[in-house]
């Protein structure tokens, strides 16, 4: 219970960071929702308290405050006219304006330099099969629930690699109980994977009863599954990603979620293929 709520906690600060509104992710989560409000409304207040956001004019004037003083820096010693300077207001307004941009600028630079994960190429002969399937739980409100998919993560202990699915959009209501859908093959770099992330770009499911077609929330849009599985040299490595479509109340939101209990992996051995000029025999049925 512990996991679903930090889980839960951490997609509605996503959510929230995105634009949504916090009444928005209590509705979501009613069974959390007396442990959710506090926490969220104390991250919505700090924000606030820290909101900043200086005018173009507010800048310009601060530079040039500050640049005027650094030029007297020769009257007095280096120490002392940085004291002098920080002691005014304006000019320290300046400061703060110039050590966030460096500060700011530093961070996207790190992070522009940082090692994007690999995206990886699909191949019908990888030694690695990624399958979507359904646990009935909702389902059967729908006649249609059609999740589209833009990009899969598999990720190991200090890293992770990324492929685009070569078949973007799968329709739950055909992947009940056993029944799936292979989505990508390809070739991922043998060593142990312990979480596998899919990223979603749109939920849009038909219901039933009215023959309404409502967009469906899922909370970061993305679904994730902390699920260790090795991929290793002279095997093909098959993984199932159960998704589960579930009633939020009786108002009429559904959300999606993985099914832990139903996703996992299986190995088995890579074929063999026979030497050039070997003769093949046929086997035993």
């Amino acid at each position: 219970m512990t996991e679903d709520f930090d889980r839960i906690l951490d997609q509605c600060v996503d959510r929230i960071n995105r634009g949504e509104t916090l009444a928005d992710c209590l509705s979501d989560y009613p069974k959390y929702a007396e442990r959710l409000k506090p926490l969220l409304q104390s991250m919505l207040d700090m924000q606030k308290g820290y909101a900043f956001t200086p005018s173009p004019e507010a800048k310009r004037a601060a530079r040039q405050k500050f640049y005027a003083a650094l030029d007297k820096r020769q009257q007095t010693t280096p120490f002392a006219s940085l004291l002098k300077l920080i002691s005014r207001p304006a000019a320290l307004a300046a400061v703060a304006v110039l050590v966030l941009a460096i500060v700011f600028a530093g961070v996207w630079g790190f992070k522009s330099l940082q090692p994007q994960p690999p995206v990886l190429v699909s191949n019908p002969d990888g030694n690695f099969a990624f399958f979507i399937s359904d646990e009935p739980n909702d389902i059967g409100d729908f006649e249609s629930l059609n999740v589209t998919i833009s990009r899969v993560s598999l990720q190991t202990a200090n890293s992770s690699v990324n492929f685009i699915p070569d078949v973007k959009t799968v329709d739950l209501t055909q992947l009940l109980g056993a029944q799936s859908q292979e989505i990508w093959r390809g070739d991922v770099p043998d060593g142990q994977y312990s979480q596998v992330i899919i990223y979603v770009s749109k939920v849009e499911g038909k219901l039933k009863s009215t023959g309404q077609t409502i967009d469906i929330k899922l909370p970061g849009n993305k679904l994730h599954i902390s699920s260790s599985f090795d991929i290793t040299a002279g095997t093909v490595t098959s993984f199932t990603f159960d998704i589960t479509v579930i009633a939020t109340g009786n108002n009429g939101k559904y959300i999606l979620k993985p099914q832990i209990s139903e996703s996992g992996s299986q190995q088995e051995p890579a074929p063999v293929e026979p030497k050039p000029g070997a003769s093949q025999g046929k086997g035993n049925k």
